[in-house]
């Protein structure tokens, strides 16, 4: 992979360039729409202060408005819920920085005052407006935001595990869905942890440590007289010495009582139990036991064996990890009854004569027969097969207690050395003693030295520190600001790079302090771009930023789209990650997302697309005979899910692009507005176009001012059908798939569309860089950040607009090592 290494910017402010851009809401267009007209004022932009900006608004800016738009904007007037008349002075002028912004925004796209306006402003006092609104963005005091405390999400969880314990388990697919702001899943502010989800924490905890604590076969060899005799509940008292009591001896039961112990097993899974025992046998039926775990039967066991030939008896169960009761319980030691069919009576046999008693004989022992007992020698318990200790497991236990290391401190080891990881930062001592009394209680309960280490290992697992990504105030400027420490910047860098946490050189250089300086973070970004791992922007930035992983669930009537097959689905998707993947990878300018001479495609897709024969279901990169398909509007995933399900959507397709190209949405509909495929589909026993109907929908003044944004720029892509197949016609009728913009730039079909956002590609390349830091900072961007998006706009320009170079902007940028306090 190559790196294109970026100029730095030598100016702070931005050039304001002619950007696509078609308002923000209806308030917003027309409050540009003054805006405009707002022009006038300061050349030296960027060194104004407050006192000169209030000046220049009430000399310059204010005649400019009151001539152009107090018309709609006025006291008599307010077009969009606007009065621009409010500002008197100034200072009051000052303190309206978004309407500003939003008037920039519609003067630099030439869309206010209306073309219809008689008087709109010349060139001179657009210039001197959007100088004037320059000067008042950079004239306020550096604030990069302030990210709240940010839970894991379910991506970052999976991957902070796998990175910490070797083994890719995905143990968040269990979880609750993320929810999502901003259009991303890794926003702090919507990452709570309601108590399922802490319940299913607990249990993925569980589960991790038992994969990745596997160790070398468990083996218990028991003595009976070890084990506790008990008897109705009780524990029953040995009677008598034995022969020698410096040596282990068999223990006897002749009541319903069971000899019960206590085993620590060290993993879930099955376990060979092996008893050593005879019985005193009486009557026909031999002596049984059972075996029983936390007082539950788990198997029955006949011992005919007797006293000088001792039986062991095998079986294998299933035991949970963990401390469990286990126990041997003697089942049946009455004989049985002697054998008696007469009838009963009070005091006789019924006839006043009392019954002699049967002999004995096999089938009935009679009544002096002597009842069972049940010896238990030893027994031995171990698990079914032998388990290597596993990297995850050699990597967590690299030390043991010996002659030289003592219990406490070998888990101190452990501990700190995983918590430091978990954490992503070093343990505080507290920390550390918290979990060594956690270790110490478990030791002291009887538990083996892996099992209370991993009791601990799974507080540091469901622990604030691991689960959260925690930024700690520090001591701010004047302006309330302080600059992150460097594992607080090594892990913005990594859940921005690969959402997961750091590794061991990114560690080390946050535990040296290089992470500092930008120059040391853009080292780094650098190097985090070549490692696989930064596939995680395909798969979690990239796919929320296109709404791809809407594809998964999008339905198409197979009826009138039999392609859409679960491989083509598959295909589709894959075509959307491998182009961004290369953009990334090989470092190509970020404007190839809106169009190129390449795709990536399989034998599949190029039959889809009528492209020239490739083989096989591997996709790969191949030219494209023109511009119908490149870039990532004109793929068949993306045009899939912007339609519906039996149908194009040119609205949904123009929306997809205001919000995803060009951080332009629309606001939502408003109430009461029949939905389009409610409207009249056949006229004089003829269908509708699609097309035809939307005109009769923006007759409404109140739908006109946003399907005149969203509707052309669907018109230019409905040569694409509902799963983004090529076609000429809409049924029988040729296709209309001509546009105009509001600015009044008129375009036909999709090359000539794509063209017209290359030509003005600053409002792609802000949008991009909006979406980007958005995800990076893990907080939707404001007001205060526009400065710096302006920046890195500027960055990109002078640096052929390449990938790398928008991410090295964005992790050296003043938002992304910077944190404002409460």
């Amino acid at each position: 992979m190559r790196f294109f290494r970026p100029v730095l910017p030598v100016d702070k402010g931005a050039s304001w360039t002619d950007t696509f851009s078609v308002g923000r809401s209806v308030r917003s267009a027309v409050l540009l729409c003054c805006g405009l007209l707002l022009a006038g004022v300061l050349s030296a932009a960027e060194s104004a202060d407050g006192a000169t900006l209030a000046s220049s608004f009430d000399q310059e800016v204010k005649p400019l408005l009151a001539n152009y738009c107090y018309k709609c904007h006025g006291e008599d007037k307010q077009k969009g819920d606007l009065n621009l008349s409010t500002y008197q002075d100034g200072q009051q002028a000052l303190l309206a920085r978004k309407v500003w912004k939003e008037c920039g925004e519609k003067l630099t796209a030439n869309d206010m005052p209306p073309e219809k306006e008689t008087k709109r402003p010349n060139d001179a006092e657009r210039a001197r407006i959007l100088s004037w609104i320059q000067a008042l963005k950079q004239n306020q005091p550096p604030d990069p935001g302030r990210v709240t405390i940010h839970r894991l999400n379910r991506a970052e969880y999976n991957n902070t595990v796998r990175d910490l314990i070797g083994l890719d388990l995905k143990p968040a697919a269990d979880f609750p869905e993320d929810d999502v702001g901003d259009g991303f899943d890794n926003i702090a502010e919507v990452l709570a942890i309601p108590p399922l989800l802490m319940e299913k924490c607990l249990i993925a905890a569980d589960q991790i440590l038992d994969k990745a604590t596997t160790t070398e076969q468990a083996v218990f060899h028991i003595n009976a007289d070890a084990w506790t005799v008990i008897e109705d509940g009780k524990q029953k008292t040995q009677t008598g010495p034995p022969a020698d009591p410096h040596k282990p001896h068999p223990v006897r039961l002749d009541s319903i009582s069971e000899l019960r112990g206590v085993i620590a097993f060290p993993l879930s899974g099955k376990y060979t139990v092996k008893i050593r025992a005879w019985g005193e046998q009486s009557g026909t039926d031999p002596v049984n036991l059972a075996i029983k775990m936390d007082d539950k039967t788990i198997k029955e066991i006949t011992v005919p064996a007797l006293k000088g030939s001792p039986g062991t008896y095998t079986v294998t169960i299933d035991a949970p990890r963990g401390m469990r009761a286990v126990a041997i319980a003697f089942t049946n030691p009455s004989a049985e009854a002697p054998n008696d069919n007469q009838p009963k009576a009070a005091g006789g046999t019924g006839n006043g004569t009392t019954p002699k008693p049967a002999p004995a004989t096999q089938g009935n022992p009679g009544p002096s027969a002597k009842p069972r007992a049940l010896i238990v020698d030893n027994l031995e318990i171990r698990s079914a097969s032998p388990h290597a200790a596993s990297e995850s497991h050699k990597r967590i236990f690299f030390v043991y207690p010996d002659g030289k290391l003592g219990k406490r401190d070998a888990a101190r080891q452990i501990l700190q050395r995983f918590a430091d990881r978990a954490f992503r930062r070093p343990a505080s001592a507290d920390q550390i003693e918290r979990l060594l009394t956690v270790f110490q209680t478990a030791s002291d309960q009887g538990e083996v030295f892996e099992e209370a280490v991993r009791l601990a290992l799974k507080g540091i697992l469901i622990s604030p520190s691991f689960l959260f990504r925690i930024e700690h105030d520090h001591s701010p400027d004047a302006n309330g600001v302080y600059r992150l420490d460097d594992y607080e910047i090594a892990s913005r860098l990594s859940y921005f790079l690969w959402s997961s946490m750091p590794d061991d050189e990114l560690f080390e250089a946050a535990r040296q302090g290089k992470l500092h300086e930008a120059a040391d973070v853009d080292k780094q970004a650098v190097r985090m771009l070549k490692d696989a791992k930064a596939r995680a922007l395909v798969d979690n930035f990239a796919s929320q930023w296109l709404q791809l992983r809407r594809l998964n669930y999008i339905e198409p009537d197979l009826a009138k789209f039999p392609d859409f097959t679960k491989d083509m689905r598959r295909s589709m998707y894959d075509e959307v990650t491998s182009y961004v993947e290369y953009v990334m990878r090989e470092d190509r300018s970020v404007l190839e997302f809106l169009d190129s001479d390449y795709t990536f495609i399989n034998e599949r897709l190029a039959k889809f697309y009528g492209l020239p024969a490739v083989t096989g279901a591997n996709l790969r990169k191949v030219s494209l005979p023109d511009h119908e398909r490149g870039g990532v509007l004109t793929m068949a995933g993306i045009l899939a899910i912007t339609s519906l399900p039996t149908r194009t959507s040119p609205v949904k397709r123009g929306k997809w692009v205001l919000e995803q190209l060009l951080g332009d949405p629309p606001p939502p509909p408003p109430a009461m507005v029949p939905a389009l495929d409610k409207q009249e589909s056949v006229q004089d026993g003829k269908p509708v176009s699609v097309r035809v109907r939307l005109e009769r929908h923006r007759v409404d003044p109140v739908c006109a001012s946003c399907h005149q944004r969203m509707d052309p720029i669907g018109f230019g892509l409905e040569n694409f059908d509902a799963i983004g197949h090529w076609r000429d016609k809409d049924g029988e009728e040729p296709l209309d798939t001509t546009g105009s913009l509001p600015n009044g730039q008129k375009f036909n079909g999709p090359m000539e569309l794509k063209a017209i956002f290359l030509a003005r590609k600053e409002r792609f390349v802000t949008c991009l860089t909006e979406k980007l830091m958005t995800y990076a900072l893990g907080r939707g961007v404001e007001d205060i950040d526009d400065a710096t998006i302006e920046r890195i706009g500027q960055t990109m320009q002078q640096n052929q607009y390449r990938f790398s170079v928008l991410v090295s902007a964005v992790v050296t940028s003043y938002p992304f090592l910077n944190r404002k306090v409460k």
